[in-house]
């Protein structure tokens, strides 16, 4: 149990009397720099207590009880404020759902017909302004909760596992954050009846600062409902399959599936190289400008995955890699480490033990020197000679020359695994996945940026798509890309296009003709300007961060 303490010394023992007998918890107070004793009459009562030596914040003060919480191994996490607004007695309730695996989160409702709110002292404006505003709210989520305004909750372990909330604000509106994405990423949320129980002693928000907040919480419920839907309905992740894309089917293809093991598949576009042909040595390096040049693309009848049929074995593809040298990719180094940059933000907003992490395909290692600006630790893996060396050599980063299938698991298990822009080159991404869901603690991180086939540019482009190449051996849509997670054992929790900036130069060299007028106006443009392209707009390139599974844990 927590508890966000802020000038709490004269309630937190009568608080902690309060609760019911025989309720066996671990009961954590985060004091928030409070001037009072809140501190020695914490520990006075021997409970476990975090000091912050400057206020955070009342969202600040939360993130580090749920990161205390989840240290110290806890399955259920619950938030009671020590200042007896919410009775103690009423911990049972909000528990209960969580532990017959009816709810991943719960909340305590003054409007639930306990008992009337306004009898149980809270003010006039903050009673009508919480129907006002949670009516908004339900609208926006889709929801029909009798309030969205408490601050008695408590949450499964995975249930916080699965939330960003280290990115939330540090002030009031940190609650309404966390619901609303709560709600969005498919967790259970359930409201149980709660008594209220205002008192003099009870913190409160002035009127101004509640302005506030009511207003980033209705922002906070709109932006969710533009960006995940209604209950996450437009989130592959929550509502998988919404988002299907009619792929064009022709003859049949007697081919085994990795992922399903059908033992068919379709024509999506036949190969447009010359037959028996393999990809040269240079079609391997990331600038390659030799695009929309691929081999047979199929997909599977049964789980409708696709795939190309690469002309080398394991070892050959390899190898190719092993040998390439890509000397003009730190030409753009500025939009590369923006983007890398932008990777690790939304890596950091989940909860992790520690920070180190491993990167699975790294080149030269240069989002492993952005991670170690940021303070990780950070190991590389890479196949091609010429990278590992030139990588050392320019930034002096921890970087192996070898690859995810050959990658041993360390004694000390990593936080994150990075897979960027790589599992589409591989033959199998399951055993990949497998390998970088191995390298992770219990409670750690994958996160993967891959292409996706599904995106507004690839239908339009169709058969033209630039990002069809020899080395690009899968091609993932929303749904073949969670199936493929799950059966890695890992569960998505986050799925967002990826931005991306190259100079007009970059895009036009790399381009080619398959960029027709619109390449030619733009190398015209670049004898004058050259200026940065937001190509991640184009929706080719998603992030993908998920969770080890444990639904079969004993």
């Amino acid at each position: 149990m927590t508890m966000p303490a802020y000038h709490a010394g004269e309630t937190l023992e009568k608080t902690l009397l309060a609760l019911p007998p025989g309720l066996d918890a671990h009961i954590i107070v985060v004091d928030d720099a409070s001037s009072d004793d809140t501190v020695a009459v914490a520990k006075g009562l021997g409970l476990t207590v975090f000091q912050h030596v400057e206020n955070q914040g009342y969202g600040g003060n939360q993130k580090t009880c749920y990161e205390a919480a989840l240290e110290s191994g806890a399955d259920i996490v619950v938030m009671l404020h020590p200042d007896y607004q919410y009775d103690p007695k009423a911990v049972p309730l909000l528990i209960g759902p969580i532990l017959t695996g009816d709810a991943d989160a719960t909340f305590g409702s003054r409007f639930a017909g306990m008992s009337d709110p306004r009898e149980g002292g809270m003010p006039w404006f903050r009673y009508y302004g919480n129907k006002i505003t949670t009516n908004v709210q339900n609208h926006l989520l889709g929801t029909n909760f009798t309030e969205l305004h408490s601050g008695m909750r408590a949450y499964s372990r995975d249930c916080l596992l699965a939330l960003p909330f280290l990115g939330y604000p540090n002030d009031f509106d940190f609650d309404s954050k966390l619901l609303a994405d709560a709600i969005t990423s498919g967790q259970t949320v359930v409201e149980v009846p709660i008594p209220t129980s205002y008192s003099n002693e009870s913190s409160s928000i002035a009127i101004w600062p509640s302005i506030r907040y009511v207003t980033n919480s209705v922002r906070h419920a709109l932006k969710s409902r533009i960006f995940s839907g209604r209950k996450g309905r437009r989130d592959p992740i929550v509502t998988p399959g919404r988002w299907k894309r009619s792929i064009p089917s022709g003859a049949i293809i007697d081919l085994e599936c990795i992922v399903c093991g059908s033992p068919r598949h379709r024509m999506v576009y036949p190969s447009n190289v010359p037959a028996g042909t393999a990809a040269e040595i240079d079609e391997y390096a990331c600038t390659s400008n030799v695009i929309s040049f691929h081999d047979d693309i199929v997909k599977c009848e049964r789980c409708n995955i696709v795939r190309s049929i690469w002309q080398l074995d394991q070892d050959d593809i390899v190898d190719a890699y092993e040998q390439t040298e890509d000397t003009t990719y730190t030409d753009q180094e500025e939009g590369r480490r923006e983007l890398f940059s932008w990777v690790l933000e939304r890596m950091e907003r989940y909860s992790t033990d520690r920070r180190r992490l491993v990167e699975f395909g790294s080149h030269l290692g240069m989002f492993l020197d952005e991670a170690q600006k940021k303070g990780w630790e950070a190991t590389g893996i890479e196949p091609s000679k010429w990278a590992v060396e030139h990588g050392r050599e320019l930034y002096g980063v921890d970087l192996r020359q070898g690859t995810i299938e050959s990658a041993e698991r360390e004694e000390e298990p990593h936080d994150v695994a990075v897979m960027l822009d790589m599992l589409e080159h591989v033959t199998d991404p399951i055993a990949a996945l497998i390998s970088a869901r191995d390298m992770v603690a219990y409670d750690g991180l994958v996160a993967v940026t891959t292409i996706d086939f599904s995106s507004v540019h690839a239908r339009i482009r169709g058969k033209n798509w630039p990002w069809m190449i020899r080395p690009h051996l899968w091609y993932f849509t929303p749904d073949s890309l969670v199936d493929v997670f799950e059966r890695s054992g890992l569960e998505p929790v986050e799925w967002a296009t990826v931005p991306r900036d190259f100079n007009l130069s970059y895009v036009v060299n790399k381009g080619g003709e398959n960029l027709g007028m619109l390449g030619r106006i733009g190398a015209l443009i670049t004898k004058v300007i050259d200026p940065r392209i937001p190509t991640g707009l184009l929706g080719d390139i998603i992030l993908v961060i998920a969770r080890p599974s444990h639904t079969n844990d004993s």
